[in-house]
């Protein structure tokens, strides 16, 4: 059976821009490895995004506001622009309170303890009389993807609700060269070229992606994964997974990443173990519990 017998190197070539370089691998194990890594760093890694806003004296997106050259929509896609780092299972609401003749960027959000900016020079707007204010609320929370507006609206008034993209990977690319162990070359190297948005070190994001790819690979390594051939179809079309759930794409994935994956994983758990799940927090377990009660499962 192969074993892996290699090396990873990481190459710094400028702020938040990397190429990871692993070798040697046997050979077309350079695609197989690479070709995953891209995808999973691309799609699956978590990160911080703005996904709604409450700005004072705007009841919708498409206003404008006194004193602000920019109108609403304007300033609402700058927001989208911002790279969060959030600590919390929650979503987080964010100050924002300026006045006067002055431009405003990300540095004059009021952030608390458990959120970071890696872009605090970007311009928000401009307020151009010396009379002008803007005082508004953003709630950021952490995600994975793409999650379109209408999954964070809350149906409050005023209350806007933007689509989000999450991933901390601006940029993931790969090549293979030949790599040489002795006499031989007939082996791989990978050069996986890697650009993020500043609230994640490219070899980090790496190492994350590794882990995700990791913990599904021993699931399927698990007897958990399988169904036994002699159990009914009717049983195995019954079974169900979590995908089935009416629930958020957020909450979704948080279930999937600890391992979650059938709706008979369900069954096992109490919800004390369910508030435990890593991004979920209390107020998603509850959900969790709601419809999987739909479903005729019960969590005590």
């Amino acid at each position: 059976m192969l074993e892996p017998n290699f090396k990873v190197s990481v190459k710094n070539i400028s702020v938040n821009t990397s190429e990871v370089i692993i070798e040697p691998l046997p050979q077309n194990f350079g695609h197989t490895i690479g070709n995953a890594l891209r995808r999973v760093l691309l799609s699956s890694l978590e990160g911080g995004a703005a996904i709604r806003v409450k700005i004072d004296g705007v009841s919708h997106q498409f206003s404008t506001l006194a004193g602000m050259k920019e109108d609403v929509l304007e300033l609402i896609l700058n927001l989208k622009t911002l790279n969060f780092s959030v600590d919390s299972d929650e979503p987080v609401d964010i100050k924002l309170k300026v006045s006067g003749k002055t431009v405003v960027k990300a540095s004059d959000l009021d952030l608390p303890a458990n959120v970071t900016l890696s872009n605090p020079e970007t311009v928000l707007c401009n307020l151009t009389s010396a009379k002008a204010k803007l005082s508004a609320t953003i709630t950021v929370a952490n995600g994975t993807g793409y999650v379109p507006a209408e999954e964070n609206a809350v149906g409050e008034i005023g209350v806007i609700p933007l689509d989000a993209s999450f991933s901390p990977v601006v940029k993931a690319n790969y090549t293979i060269e030949a790599a040489r162990v002795g006499r031989s070359s007939n082996f791989d190297k990978v050069r996986l070229a890697l650009v993020t948005n500043g609230t994640i070190a490219p070899e980090d994001a790496v190492k994350n992606a590794a882990r995700i790819l990791t913990g599904f690979f021993d699931y399927i390594n698990s007897a958990e994964a399988y169904i036994q051939d002699e159990k009914p179809k009717s049983v195995i079309e019954t079974a169900g997974f979590v995908d089935d759930l009416d629930i958020p794409t957020r909450v979704l994935n948080a279930l999937k990443k600890a391992g979650i994956v059938k709706l008979s994983d369900l069954k096992s758990l109490s919800s004390s173990d369910l508030k435990k799940v890593k991004n979920l927090g209390e107020k998603s377990a509850t959900q969790v519990i709601e419809k999987a009660q739909e479903k005729g499962i019960t969590i005590e």
